[in-house]
């Protein structure tokens, strides 16, 4: 059986790291996955303000499941050597955070070019950036982020093969949705690799994003499956229920416009957040530890 450990994106909630620390508490959370703080990414980080984050979160109390960067959310066609380069940074603050986590991304392909071109250097850019991670002992999650190499099923399976052994996934339902991908297919598909779940659920019929368990996501089913799978799982809320700041900046398509006659609409990001959690605590009431 799975122990689920809940975490989430508290910079949805608020921009300065103090308020995401308090909306964390008040929601009774002791993880964060962090990505951005006071405005920065957490690749952007010295080591110097790393180690500040890091002292301020574990003196509330507060520790670090993942690192959600933005590694592989560049063009294939754009020079290796920053994101190599941004590896070992986020090595570096892994380490300071207490983490040996790091979520990232399997790049956009550039125009013109179709996914089948890309596989190779697709595959051998992943492969380098495992190596560099694993000189450093930590582990790169690959997330099913929709425009990237890895957003469909398919693509994300020949990924997980092709670097058996070194690449673990992150399951996200809402983006296989919005690539028209059955979730519940590809968790039951991709379940060797997955290690990690982001809890983001949409309605397919409006692509509205929707707490857990009022999309067409099939999260409980996810759970149930993950269930099996045992050890310590985290489960990491990112609701998307409002425009937060820095959200034009992580998506391509921060989906349709909301307006204050929509249901699922909140007050402000706090407010949002706070319903997340609780959609999801009630989903996974029997796993959550």
């Amino acid at each position: 059986m799975t122990r689920f450990i809940l975490s989430g994106f508290a910079d949805e909630a608020a921009t300065e790291l103090d308020s995401q620390i308090a909306v964390l508490k008040l929601n009774g959370m002791r993880y964060v996955e962090l990505r951005q703080l006071d405005g920065r990414n957490i690749a952007s980080l010295t080591d110097k303000e790393a180690r500040a984050a890091a002292e301020k979160l574990s003196g509330n109390g507060i520790k670090v499941s993942c690192l959600g960067s933005p590694l592989g959310k560049t063009r294939l066609d754009e020079p290796f050597g920053p994101v190599a380069e941004m590896v070992r940074r986020l090595c570096g603050h892994a380490r300071t955070l207490d983490t040996n986590l790091i979520r990232i991304f399997s790049f956009y392909l550039p125009d013109g070019q179709s996914a089948a071109d890309c596989r190779g250097e697709v595959v051998d850019r992943l492969g380098r950036m495992l190596d560099l991670a694993a000189q450093e002992g930590v582990t790169l999650l690959h997330e099913n982020e929709k425009d990237i190499y890895g957003d469909t099923l398919e693509r994300c399976l020949d990924l997980f093969q092709a670097l058996d052994g070194k690449l673990q996934g992150i399951l996200d339902p809402a983006n296989f949705l919005q690539v028209g991908t059955d979730p519940l297919e590809a968790m039951q598909t991709l379940l060797p690799w997955i290690e990690y779940v982001h809890i983001k659920d949409v309605r397919l019929e409006d692509r509205r994003v929707v707490p857990a368990g009022a999309g067409d996501g099939h999260i409980a089913d996810i759970l149930a499956i993950m269930n099996g799978k045992g050890g310590d799982r985290f489960l990491s809320v990112e609701p998307h229920l409002t425009l937060f700041a820095g959200r034009e900046k992580l998506e391509k398509d921060s989906g349709p416009a909301l307006t204050a006659g929509d249901d699922f609409v909140f007050a402000d990001g706090p407010a949002a957040f706070a319903a997340a959690v609780a959609a999801i605590r009630q989903l996974a009431a029997p796993y959550l530890a």
